[in-house]
């Protein structure tokens, strides 16, 4: 099905370990990969699984179209972060390559204002927002750079003395130097849902619930897990589904993958949705692994694939046959410290269920709790039909799993209690 991708030249902005998978999905289909970013190879996880790299920084762009032509790249892609994605977008335009996305729906998809004023148009409902600080007037309240994705910049205020400082962050850690602020939602479950469009084809992937850590309290939004299928599917479907594939088209989107993040909020037996971002680019939770499992697709072959040949007509969306496979995605952050020593992932790795795993945090690195956000140190997966089984296997992890700083203190933020998962798809309707 892939033969015409075998020893084509893909050029993979950017080496962190996010982008590991996708140079290994590429080899697998016969491309020849190369990544490209300012750091040299060992500071550059993605450039050992590489066939070859460059230590050019992926903003570097009269560099890079200069080599590209030399080197005669067939096609450029990225993912999991805007700002190298807009890179890529200008280097496909100079080159005359294809790029599944333009500038305007990058920038209506990763400024969350516009991406609001996007949803209102076509009645997705949103969190409530403020204009100024000054206009806040109950609290809790996060505040976010409207620029920045990956929690960067985000904090949590409980009165107009944190606003100040939050906002004040948020606004150093934007690019364009612009502030959102808007209600945090402590009374719902965050809620995601991705889809993936092929040709101008929607299909709705998944949905998924999110676990917080339990000491968060108003002053993090440190996200310990994510459970697959979300338990409000069946409500979305009927009260949100709609306007957000109405959303999906007057973007303009043909090509690619789009998750939208918000909440879902229990109201007697009802259900209530409101969203506050999205991002049109693949996501660093690597949910696409559940659509390996069940057999639909591999979202990564969009990517691929369009940056090749400039369409996906090659990706095949097959008839799901593990339709009732639940996953559970666990998140480990470090508390103060330098992390010495990591131990029992291993073992986590061999255990049946597992399907995957990421590791942004080694040996020597510096952690602190100053923020809203904690550093990670590893990601799992598992996968199972038995809500009771991903329990067995989160307990498991939670178990063996050791990270220690310099003195022999436990590093690990929070473990999630495996009788969230074991109960969590038993709501009543």
């Amino acid at each position: 099905m892939y033969n015409e991708l075998k020893g084509k030249k893909l050029l993979i902005l950017a080496g962190g370990v996010n982008l590991i998978s996708l140079v290994e999905r590429a080899k697998q289909l016969g491309v020849y990969t190369i990544v490209t970013d300012y750091y040299g190879i060992d500071d550059s996880p993605a450039k050992k699984y590489a066939d070859e790299s460059w230590q050019v920084s992926w903003s570097d762009l009269d560099t890079l179209e200069k080599l590209c032509r030399e080197n005669q790249i067939d096609g450029i892609t990225t993912g999991y972060s805007e700002t190298p994605v807009g890179c890529c977008i200008e280097l496909c335009k100079r080159l005359g390559l294809p790029c599944y996305c333009t500038n305007e729906q990058l920038e209506l998809t990763k400024d969350k204002i516009l991406f609001k004023t996007q949803c209102r148009r076509n009645a997705v409902p949103v969190v409530n927002e403020y204009p100024s600080p000054e206009e806040v007037t109950h609290f809790p309240v996060i505040v976010k750079p409207t620029d920045r994705a990956g929690s960067i910049g985000v904090s949590v205020a409980t009165d107009p003395e944190s606003l100040k400082t939050a906002y004040d962050y948020a606004m150093k850690m934007s690019y364009c130097k612009n502030v959102i602020i808007e209600d945090f939602i402590y009374n719902g479950s965050k809620f995601d849902v991705t889809y993936a469009v092929c040709s101008g084809n929607i299909s709705l992937l998944s949905t998924c619930d999110t676990v917080n850590a339990k000491d968060n309290g108003f002053e993090r939004v440190v996200q310990s897990g994510w459970l697959f299928p979300s338990k409000y599917n069946s409500e979305f479907l009927k009260k949100a589904d709609t306007p957000i594939r109405n959303m999906i088209k007057d973007l303009g989107i043909f090509d690619g993958y789009i998750f939208f993040s918000g909440f879902a909020i229990e109201n007697g037996d009802d259900v209530d949705f409101v969203f506050f971002e999205t991002g049109f680019r693949l996501s660093g939770g690597h949910m696409y692994n559940y659509m390996i499992r069940r057999g639909v697709v591999n979202l990564l072959d969009i990517f691929i694939s369009h940056a090749l040949t400039g369409n996906t007509r090659l990706v095949k969306f097959e008839k799901e046959e593990q339709n009732l496979l639940k996953y559970a995605v666990i998140n480990y952050y470090a508390t103060s410290g330098t992390i010495t020593n990591i131990s029992g992932d291993d073992k986590i790795r061999a255990l049946p269920d597992y399907t995957f795993s990421t590791h942004p945090a080694g040996i020597g690195k510096v952690c602190n709790t100053d923020h809203a956000i904690l550093s990670k140190i590893h990601m799992f997966h598992f996968c199972n039909e038995s809500p009771d089984a991903l329990a067995e296997d989160v307990e498991y992890a939670n178990s063996v799993y050791s990270v220690t700083d310099e003195n022999g203190n436990d590093m690990v933020y929070d473990r999630i209690d495996p009788e969230i998962i074991k109960n969590w798809w038993n709501r009543s309707k």
